[in-house]
């Protein structure tokens, strides 16, 4: 790797995981704790949530259906038209698209909590079946999110959203997109949900917590350390797993390749957990908590979207590429921090997918 890719690279890294990914965790932890409050205040008890839950979570699948849909459908309409209506028209759909994302995931984890509950049983078994599901149909790549997967706002980005089989209007009938679409949320992001909300709830009562010290600030802590570290491990092992060759064996390929894409998918996790927790004590803390929400979701949206990934706040799943690449957070690359990207470099270069957009 040149100097020059490797300042990139740095620059990148360093900008995911001190702005981008605390401002894509700001917007979705004002965004969650306002939707839960809302929506669980007078049910104090996660067996009398399932109704409320199950509500959440069909509007947040279908507006995130339709959204993706409405975003296949403009595409043709919006890429001759000026930059300031691809550019309003953007932000609207990343909106909708961000925020029923937060109401699809509420919705899920509350599901969760009534069935199976907070038995460690019940959490490793969702845990080991949506991961295992996950990893035969080839999706598991699909639980990473920031620091390691940013997305920016670009028009190609905004209008090809990510389905499972990769279908779009100009190549597919509107119906197999509609069905890829469809896919994509209830079975493939649902499992993608099963498997955060699995591995979040073990390290919050069984994991880390003994080894906790439930003092304010420490708690969180624990989780910015290990996410940092194991940032730094899949950064360093992606290169040496992406050029593996068939000589090395097919197993030894996908043995590597799901044991990085776990590291990546712990990595998010806990950055996500630590990063929430630490705003839970230090953003505003004597401001009330409507107000605090309110600023959370603001700031986390327009934050993101000033600096060109809002993108990143959205939620999707596809299915793994036939090279896994577990980095996706080029920003300065491509807006041309040691140099501008040349906008014909890729066009000789063909993938399967468009590369993975982030989570949760």
């Amino acid at each position: 790797m040149s100097l020059r890719s490797t300042i990139q690279s740095t620059l990148d890294l360093g900008f995911s995981l001190l702005c981008l990914g605390p401002l894509t965790v700001l917007f979705w932890r004002g965004t969650f704790n306002a939707i839960t409050d809302i929506a669980f205040r007078d049910l104090p008890t996660f067996s009398s949530r399932w109704y409320p839950a199950l509500i959440l979570y069909l509007i947040g699948t279908t507006m995130k259906i339709l959204v993706d849909l409405t975003k296949h459908s403009l595409r043709s309409i919006l890429i001759n038209k000026g930059p300031c209506l691809q550019s309003f028209s953007s932000m609207i759909l990343v909106y909708l698209d961000a925020f029923f994302g937060v109401v699809m995931w509420v919705g899920g984890f509350n599901l969760l909590y009534v069935f199976p509950g907070l038995h460690w049983y019940g959490l490793t078994g969702v845990l080991l079946v949506a991961s295992s599901i996950l990893m035969v149909i080839k999706a598991f790549n699909s639980t990473g999110s920031v620091p390691l997967g940013i997305s920016t706002d670009e028009f190609e980005n905004v209008y090809n959203p990510n389905n499972y089989f990769g279908t779009k209007f100009e190549n597919s009938c509107s119906y197999k997109v509609i069905l890829d679409t469809i896919f994509s949320y209830t079975v493939v992001h649902t499992l993608v949900i099963c498997c955060w909300w699995g591995m979040w709830e073990l390290e919050n009562r069984y994991i880390l917590f003994p080894c906790e010290i439930t003092v304010k600030d420490i708690q969180a802590w624990d989780s910015v350390i290990i996410s940092y570290f194991l940032v730094f491990v899949v950064v360093a092992i992606n290169n040496s797993v992406k050029e593996m060759r068939e000589e090395d064996g097919q197993f030894s390929k996908t043995a590597a390749a799901t044991f990085t894409a776990f590291l990546a998918f712990l990595a998010a996790l806990n950055f996500w957990r630590g990063i929430w927790s630490l705003m839970d004590f230090y953003f505003f803390p004597s401001m009330s908590l409507w107000n605090n929400l309110l600023l959370s979701h603001v700031v986390g949206f327009l934050g993101t979207y000033i600096a060109g990934s809002s993108l990143t706040l959205t939620q999707s799943s596809e299915k793994d590429s036939n090279t896994p690449d577990f980095l996706s957070f080029q920003y300065w690359s491509k807006y041309g921090a040691c140099g501008k990207k040349n906008q014909y470099e890729d066009l000789d270069q063909h993938s399967e997918t468009t590369p993975l957009v982030n989570e949760v």
